[in-house]
């Protein structure tokens, strides 16, 4: 920084971070800037040093976070800290705690979060959403970073939640589910892409798309022709997710004939998936190599 923390303005210091948080610069290791910031006066540059925080699963984190999530005092950045903590929950459930991996245990160890630290987030994330004195959006969060796990415990806080009559917590729910990617939600997210709640159904449909459920490709495809730009987006995006068969044409259309530069772009961005997803990326690949070998020949 050519300024001193200090002399950085608000607008500044937002600035700053969000082009950490927002880019993707993965070989600078910003996390001494961003614990220089975690307890700036202003709580939007409080919650953007947090959400760098996301990159850098770091066991001795974790203590600040809930310390974050506890005694801040302003909502939003409890919020983040929540969320953040969901990190945590993927890289333990990322880890082989159960696996022996003889004389290379300690090696294979180095760069996995300790099964301690996994539990004891998980058990601080269950003990806010169970807590009625927290807000409904500290408690909706804990479900969402709880819901990379598929422990049953898990399964049940997200159906309780999608039961919850406030709408944002069923939000959270159907996020929870998308991202949990369970088979048992696939036919609750297809119901809810046709929700009424236009809320709901944004949600819904970025849900089907995380998981990447095939059964909702012909429902996404339609939802491409969607007059609400948002659905139509959304959809896009989420249609490329699925890598379902029928979904290429549609996209390749709106990729390179649309006459919305928006969504020409998001098209775009979705067939990149698609190619993913479908399982066809190989094959780009040895089309480009053929016409690499066509041309040398052609020379």
């Amino acid at each position: 920084m050519e300024k001193s923390r200090d002399r950085l303005s608000k607008d500044e210091r937002i600035q700053f971070l969000s082009r950490i948080v927002e880019g993707r610069d993965y070989l600078t290791d910003y996390l001494p800037v961003l614990k220089d910031f975690l307890d700036d006066e202003e709580a939007e540059v409080r919650q953007l040093a947090i959400s760098g925080l996301w990159d850098y699963p770091q066991p001795e984190l974790i203590e600040v976070l809930f310390d974050k999530a506890n005694n801040d005092p302003d909502e939003g950045v409890r919020c983040k800290a929540i969320i953040t903590l969901g990190r945590y929950v993927y890289e333990g459930v990322m880890a082989e705690y159960d696996f022996d991996w003889g004389e290379i245990e300690e090696i294979m160890r180095e760069e996995e979060l300790p099964e301690e630290d996994f539990l004891r987030v998980k058990e601080f994330l269950l003990a806010v959403y169970r807590d009625q004195d927290n807000t409904i959006d500290e408690q909706r969060y804990a479900v969402e970073a709880l819901s990379f796990s598929s422990e049953p415990e898990i399964i049940e806080i997200i159906e309780d939640a999608y039961a919850h009559p406030n709408n944002r917590m069923k939000m959270s729910a159907i996020f929870a589910m998308g991202r949990n990617g369970h088979s048992n939600w696939e036919d609750t997210i297809l119901n809810e892409l046709y929700s009424p709640v236009r809320e709901l159904q944004l949600e819904a449909i970025k849900a089907a798309g995380e998981a990447g459920f095939d059964r909702a490709g012909k429902p996404l495809w339609r939802l491409t022709f969607s007059d609400d730009q948002d659905v139509k987006l959304e959809a896009i995006w989420s249609l490329g997710q699925t890598g379902w068969e029928g979904a290429f044409e549609r996209l390749d259309d709106l990729a390179f004939f649309s006459e919305d530069e928006e969504i020409r772009d998001t098209a775009q961005a979705a067939l990149e998936e698609w190619y993913l997803y479908s399982g066809q990326l190989e094959d780009v690949y040895d089309e480009e190599e053929d016409w690499e070998e066509f041309d040398e020949d052609e020379d």
